[in-house]
């Protein structure tokens, strides 16, 4: 269960309801990266970092009908990204943290597979920055408020 400590929203509803509505949005999507950004860095903190591989290194695969393929292997720790989301409402601001393509085994490493155990990294990362991320949002969006002059 995630628990959080939020204070202050009738304020910041004021303060926001003081802008015009680009002007909100902006701010809201800039204080949402800053907090994304943060949930970013301690997934990578979490995030395996396996020796064995080389980022960018070709590997053969063998298909069951006898056929090959050439992939690139990526490490899940490079593939972390900050992605924007679209939305319905053009008031709303939605990112995500994800893990590009070429990391595909993170899913097998979080979820676990038929030959290895769970190792809920992204999990464990919400969880531990929860806060941080809380007062990341809250402290850019302040300095974004008070830039607007509000």
């Amino acid at each position: 269960m995630i628990t959080a400590n939020m204070r202050g929203l009738a304020a910041l509803q004021d303060r926001l309801e003081s802008l015009s509505k680009q002007e909100a949005t902006k701010a809201g999507q800039i204080a949402n990266r800053a907090g994304a950004a943060t949930l970013r860095k301690e997934a990578i903190n979490e995030a395996p970092n396996s020796p064995k591989t080389t980022e960018g290194e070709m590997r053969t695969r063998h298909n069951k009908g006898g056929t090959t393929r050439q992939e690139t292997h990526g490490k899940i720790v490079n593939n972390i990204k900050v992605k924007k989301l679209k939305s319905a409402d053009p008031t709303q601001v939605k990112n995500a943290v994800t893990i590009g393509s070429s990391a595909y085994h993170s899913s097998f490493v979080e979820f676990g597979s038929i030959h290895n155990a769970a190792d809920p990294f992204m999990i464990r990362a919400l969880t531990n920055s929860q806060q941080s991320i809380i007062d990341t949002i809250g402290k850019v969006l302040n300095k974004q408020l008070i830039k607007r002059g509000v």
